[in-house]
């Protein structure tokens, strides 16, 4: 009798106790010498057998398809097949005598009835376990996922920590993934535009080439980047630190979602989008003439005579320095107020309790809403299907409520304190940093501090900063951080908007 010797090994974790291919090759043949048994091929195959598909197993049955009865020599029968079609294959060859038997390092199996019902057995056995180790490992990552761990590769801009086991922030790279969402979230910028300007600012691949439009989509998509792990469609709250807020993120979904649409640029506007006509409201354009830029009204309504009125971007900077200068202290003084400030913060403030009392509302709200949705799908007035898809859509929100909830009572007053100090810094040190950037950096600016600009006969007509910079201008300039931050409280619910919106 001819035999054929098959050897395997996968590099996944059920095959981990199992000898290597050549070890398990010098056993078998080992078993040929001593029992003189000729061997006319050898198959050594690297690959799982959990799943059919395996090409070496595949050849191999078709090879002994044109022999007339060949024995098969392998380490154990896992190693043959770990599924039901590879095993009914081995069994169904072995009824029809293509196969007369089958030799491991334990038994012979041959063509009899009792050899083949425990042949049949010992695959069961192998599949049991492929099955089991498949349950357990789901388990495991769901376990890890409830916990805070993310059980996988890191996503882009974070790092696998092996000695910790944690994910933590690649500070390389971390910094392109907060200002991709920045730019996109504006509505002015492709996909392909990002990749093409982030490669310029010195973002690289791991190849060293510019990101692909499909990373980019998968980042812009992916909750973790705000603390957020997704895994099949339910949310878990991670202990890792967040690149962005919750309401940046959904900012830049509403321009993926197409409800904001992005506007293809082909020249670097700083002011572009941020200025107003103050005749007619509506917003000024730019184009380059002769090496300079000119901004002008779009005259949208017709009926507006200051679209005639060109106006350079040298005049438009110097207007938008002088509204930075007016947000400018002296940063020594900011130093004196942030170390006075810290001997007054109390433990708790109207800032938190607010966002607390905000987040207890939703959650209430969403409770009531699950509630309603059971009753609807208990009166039979929606099908099973939608009623789970919006259970789970509810059960996602509640997960982040929990989540924002957690983040909040653990943050401490010295924090809004630091936020309120930097605040100053980088308000006092804007206009100096808007004369000396290029258009990019200038643009870059605009997009923190400037909410809004409107230009009438050629004049700045009025201004208004993002909130809290706006503060900067509405109060004296001898104010303290102590009002400072009142200031904050009495603006929470914008505060909570852009910090830790939910909406």
């Amino acid at each position: 009798m001819k035999y054929i010797i098959y050897c395997r090994k996968s590099s996944e974790a059920e095959d981990r106790q199992i000898l290597s291919i050549e070890s398990q090759y010098s056993e078998l043949i080992k078993i040929a010498e001593r029992d003189q048994l000729e061997i006319i091929d050898v198959f050594k195959e690297s690959m799982s057998a959990k799943s059919p598909g395996r090409p070496l197993f595949n050849e191999m049955i078709k090879k002994i398809e044109k022999l007339n009865g060949v024995g098969i020599i392998t380490w154990k029968m896992d190693r043959l097949a770990r599924n039901a079609m590879d095993g009914g294959i081995i069994s169904w060859y072995m009824d029809r005598n293509l196969i007369t038997e089958i030799r491991t390092f334990g038994r012979t199996y041959k063509n009899t009835s009792e050899d083949k019902f425990m042949m049949g057995l010992d695959f069961n056995v192998a599949k049991k376990y492929v099955d089991d180790l498949s349950v357990n490992v789901k388990r495991g990552l769901r376990t890890k996922l409830e916990k805070g761990e993310w059980p996988g590769p890191a996503p882009t801009g974070y790092l696998n920590n092996k000695a910790t086991k944690t994910i933590v922030i690649d500070k390389r790279i971390s910094k392109y993934i907060k200002r991709l969402f920045e730019l996109y979230a504006t509505g002015g910028y492709t996909t392909r535009q990002l990749a093409n300007k982030l490669y310029e600012e010195g973002l690289r691949s791991s190849n060293g080439n510019k990101i692909t439009k499909s990373t980019i989509h998968n980042i812009l998509n992916n909750p973790f980047y705000y603390g957020m792990m997704v895994k099949n469609n339910v949310y878990y709250p991670g202990k890792h630190e967040p690149l962005i807020t919750k309401n940046l993120f959904d900012k830049a979904q509403s321009v993926l979602q197409g409800k904001l649409h992005p506007k293809a640029q082909k020249h670097s506007f700083p002011l572009r989008g941020f200025m107003k006509c103050g005749k007619c409201g509506c917003m000024l354009t730019a184009t380059i003439k002769k090496g300079h830029i000119y901004y002008y009204c779009t005259n949208g309504k017709k009926c507006c005579e200051e679209h005639k009125k060109y106006l350079r971007s040298e005049t438009i900077n110097q207007m938008v320095a002088n509204i930075f200068n007016k947000i400018s202290f002296d940063e020594k003084i900011i130093e004196i107020m942030y170390e006075a400030a810290k001997q007054k913060l109390q433990n708790k403030n109207e800032y938190i309790s607010s966002s607390l009392e905000s987040l207890q509302d939703e959650f209430k709200s969403t409770q009531d809403k699950q509630n309603r949705l059971l009753d609807t799908f208990i009166s039979g007035l929606i099908p099973e299907d939608t009623y789970k898809i919006k259970m789970q859509d509810l059960n996602n929100k509640i997960t982040e409520l929990k989540q924002q909830t957690k983040n909040i009572e653990k943050s401490s007053p010295s924090s809004t304190l630091e936020q309120t100090k930097n605040v100053f810094l980088s308000a006092s040190r804007a206009k100096k940093e808007y004369l000396k950037a290029n258009n990019d950096g200038k643009r870059r600016l605009v997009e923190n501090l400037l909410w809004n600009l409107t230009i009438e006969s050629q004049k700045m007509a009025s201004f208004q900063l993002k909130m809290p910079y706006q503060l900067l201008v509405n109060k004296a300039k001898n104010n303290d951080f102590s009002t400072m931050l009142r200031g904050l409280d009495s603006n929470q619910d914008r505060q909570i908007q852009n910090l830790q919106s939910y909406h």
